[in-house]
């Protein structure tokens, strides 16, 4: 403060108000007040105000990041699942294929990586479509976001139902078992 207001502030100070016992005499001179009083000695009222922290960031970051890997890692798994499908697995351009006493050999060796990349895709597929929703459901409930697992597991109802009426469980875990296991 400048001295000229330090003096201004003085002057009034020690007109205004008068000297209590819990003051010292240094005080009154300088204008301070004790702590918790107004300059007119009435006790201050102070309420707490709560405040709401921000979101967290990385968790921001984290739904997104997951919401990105359903809604466009969902649809190109299954085009790259039709593609393999379509694909057929056996190239006509192979040069082995003319020769009779091998080609039976390299039709089966084509068929076995068609039916291993499809089987890839298809994994794939279950990945982006069920396992990213219900990591998102998961994590939701345990940092206790109760919108976002809602949406997550909206979204998972809804793949499983679409997969589901795409091709039946049965049809699902036979192909899965046979790239897993067989």
């Amino acid at each position: 403060m400048s001295p000229k207001k330090r003096k201004r502030r003085k002057s009034h100070g020690s007109q205004d108000r008068p000297e209590t016992p819990s003051s010292t005499p240094g005080d009154a001179e300088q204008g301070r007040v004790a702590p918790g009083t107004t300059p007119d000695k009435r006790p201050l009222k102070r309420t707490p105000v709560a405040v709401a922290s921000p979101p967290d960031r990385r968790v921001t970051a984290l739904w997104v990041l997951l919401w990105a890997l359903w809604a466009l890692g969902t649809p190109l798994a299954l085009a790259g699942l039709l593609f393999t499908g379509l694909d057929g697995g056996v190239d006509p351009a192979d040069p082995r294929l003319s020769d009779p006493e091998t080609a039976a050999e390299v039709m089966a060796e084509q068929q076995r990586q068609a039916v291993r990349a499809m089987g890839n895709a298809l994994v794939w597929l279950l990945v982006m479509a069920w396992g990213v929703p219900l990591v998102g459901t998961v994590l939701a409930l345990v940092v206790r976001r109760r919108m976002a697992a809602l949406c997550f597991a909206v979204a998972l109802a809804l793949s499983v139902a679409l997969l589901l009426l795409v091709a039946p469980p049965a049809e699902l875990w036979d192909a899965l078992s046979a790239h897993l296991f067989g």
